[in-house]
């Protein structure tokens, strides 16, 4: 995987508390390296118009047990934002509406071609 942590904290700055105290940011670093669950958060991305990180926090639903900080929901945004506009080399954005209870992320965003 091509998720350079140097580059995105270039990119995305203010993120550098995330990435160092986030437990989600392991479990994030953790799904890059399984090639099949990626490839299933991109289709849902793609054809779904569900948000990654929505998708994410599904999937690991036994380690978002509980509402996440501000940080931490923001860190995740910008995690997926690099790797799907940066790494993936999508275009742009769109934010929607996910009222996600658990974690109590509100919007998302999921990424166009």
């Amino acid at each position: 995987m091509l998720f350079d942590q140097s580059d995105f904290l270039s990119k995305y700055k203010g993120k550098a508390s995330f990435v160092e105290t986030s437990p989600y940011y392991s479990t994030f670093l953790s799904f890059l390296d399984n090639a099949d669950l990626i490839n299933h958060v991109i289709f849902c991305n793609d054809v779904l118009q569900l948000p990654p990180v929505y998708v994410f926090v599904k999937y690991y639903k036994d380690v978002f047990v509980e509402p996440l900080s501000t940080n931490d929901k923001r860190g995740l945004g910008a995690c997926f934002g690099y790797l799907f506009q940066h790494v993936y080399r999508y275009g742009s954005a769109r934010s929607i509406w996910v009222g996600e209870k658990t974690t109590g992320i509100k919007n998302a965003s999921y990424f166009l071609q």
